[in-house]
């Protein structure tokens, strides 16, 4: 397989980039450590607070699940396209997602960006999950099983969206590796993804006759360069599980700490409902 010698490539650069990470975070672990001594355990004052909505008044996320309701029923009643649809169910919450956004960066920092960052992977396992139903509701028919947002569906688009989230993990890993052992999970699982996309990318720039016929399986697929009984929607479904869910158990442990903290952020800001 003469396209294969690629693969090698991919794991050997994203190996460099994860023991020069891996490297830098030891680095400033062993610096914390010598300026601060790790604090004793405190006791949880709470959990959930800082992942959900504090700053947008209920009120206000009643009329934003309101107006998202019924435009996605008018949608539905028109006939509208699958994506449109679940634009018009996500439309109207973007100003509220902002505002809560803005807020909780101003008052828990890189946290927010954690947050954010689960909540878009989650998303991204939602749209593999809708893939993967619809190759069941088709008897596997690929051209009939794009997932919601079908015109997104092919190599660049996955390719620089889990070259981000990997990237992502990376920088988290910075403020948030001490005491989390689900964000290295995380990261090295995001890590094996990455070295399957960026193999599968580079044929799709540069072998696109081979990546047409076959090539797309990748490293992993069922007839790739080291092969599994896994398609790829089914192969990719896996991968994304694997790297969502260390991601979401990343966050909760973190919020715990958060909310374990001698003197949480928010309670003074909290906007009544």
């Amino acid at each position: 397989m003469r396209h294969a010698g690629f693969a090698p490539i991919a794991l050997a650069i994203v190996l460099a980039v994860d023991a020069a990470v891996v490297a830098a975070v030891l680095r400033r672990r062993r610096g914390a450590q010598a300026l601060c001594p790790a604090r004793p355990a405190r006791r949880l004052l709470g959990i959930g607070r800082p992942i959900g909505f504090q700053r947008v008044p209920r009120r206000v996320l009643l009329a934003t699940a309101a107006a998202s309701a019924i435009l996605a029923t008018a949608g539905v009643l028109e006939g509208a396209a699958l994506w449109i649809v679940a634009l018009l169910i996500l439309g109207p919450w973007v100003p509220a997602v902002y505002v809560e956004g803005a807020w909780k960066y101003e008052h828990y920092g890189v946290y927010a960006l954690f947050v954010g960052i689960v909540v878009l992977q989650v998303g991204h396992m939602g749209e593999h999950t809708m893939q993967v139903s619809q190759l069941m509701v088709t008897h596997g028919t690929l051209a009939r099983s794009h997932g919601v947002f079908g015109q997104l569906d092919f190599e660049t688009v996955h390719f620089f969206w889990d070259s981000a989230i990997w990237l992502s993990l990376c920088f988290l890993l910075f403020r948030f590796a001490r005491g989390n052992p689900w964000l290295w999970v995380a990261f090295a699982a995001a890590s094996l993804h990455e070295v399957e996309h960026l193999y599968l990318y580079w044929l799709y720039q540069f072998h696109q006759s081979f990546y047409l016929h076959g090539g797309f399986e990748g490293i992993m697929g069922n007839g790739g360069v080291i092969g599994s009984p896994l398609a790829r929607p089914y192969l990719h479904f896996a991968y994304n599980l694997i790297v969502v869910t260390p991601m979401v158990l990343a966050l909760w442990d973190e919020t715990r700490r958060l909310v374990a903290s001698p003197s949480p952020p928010v309670q003074s800001a909290m906007v009544p409902a």
